[in-house]
């Protein structure tokens, strides 16, 4: 091999982390051209993973190397949110990550990871495999003043890089959203809101006040009625706009008055 090309095979190496996946445009602008990636292949310097997907080889590809991939090579907007950030962050370990009983029964709850984001998911992201099932939420939950507010960035332990993640503010938002007809899903989620003690009053104001979805903060307000923790007590209810007429979160469940949801018939006593 020429000295120019080891060089540039050693760049690859250091701009490329092991165990994070890339797109081949993101290949392309670092100056890889599809001859040059089709001969690394060849000589399993690089694993394709997928149509228009690769990784260094050797390394298992597990998600957070997909999702890093997303975050810092693609600069595609999507974040860690709902039960998936709330479980890094120690708020849901004794809870199924997947955070409902949708979808394929036979796979584990704990192998689905829920990102959240706008716009298109990218062609490469689907064709990479994973044993992990990824299910994206490509939903504007808050409003342009909010777009920025609630996340936290945390080790993702490879190299330096860090996984950006719904904040626990933010994150049981997400988790509300996906509350719709099922008592499983309301009472999971008002398992994990039990768990947040210690909530920033001010980034709870300030994501409520922009949030999109008349049923969420219904449902917030109602779930922070059920306890007693002192960050609580300064949620500003009153310059909530909560909409008008009933929202059905429960089917078959009793209309709460105070907030116009059904919920589960216990829950409202």
């Amino acid at each position: 091999m020429g000295l120019h090309k080891e060089n540039k095979l050693n760049k690859l190496h250091d701009l490329l982390p092991e165990g994070v996946a890339v797109p081949s445009k993101w290949l392309a602008e670092q100056g890889y051209s599809r001859q040059l990636v089709r001969k690394y292949v060849q000589s399993q310097w690089l694993q394709p993973l997928g149509r228009g997907v690769y990784a260094r080889p050797q390394t298992e590809l597990k998600w957070q190397g997909l999702v890093l991939g997303m975050q810092h090579f693609a600069h595609s907007p999507f974040h860690v949110g709902g039960v998936s950030a709330l479980n890094l962050q120690g708020y849901a370990h004794y809870l199924p990550l997947g955070g409902d009983d949708k979808g394929d029964s036979n796979k584990a709850s704990s192998e689905i990871i829920h990102l959240w984001g706008q716009g298109k998911v990218p062609a490469w992201v689907k064709a990479a495999t994973l044993s992990e099932t990824l299910q994206f939420h490509p939903r504007q939950l808050f409003d342009e003043p909010a777009q920025d507010v609630g996340f936290e960035l945390i080790p993702a332990g490879i190299r330096d890089l860090s996984l950006q993640v719904s904040a626990p503010e933010r994150a049981i938002m997400e988790v509300l959203y996906d509350v719709q007809g099922d008592e499983h899903a309301f009472s999971h989620a008002l398992e994990l809101f039990e768990g947040l003690t210690s909530l920033r009053p001010k980034r709870v104001n300030a994501l409520l006040q922009h949030c999109r979805s008349i049923k969420v903060k219904r449902l917030f307000l109602f779930m922070a009625d059920q306890f007693s923790y002192p960050w609580i007590t300064r949620i500003e209810k009153k310059s909530l706009n909560l909409g008008s007429g009933k929202r059905e979160i429960v089917k078959g469940g009793k209309l709460d008055k105070q907030y116009l949801i059904t919920v589960p018939e216990r829950r409202n006593q």
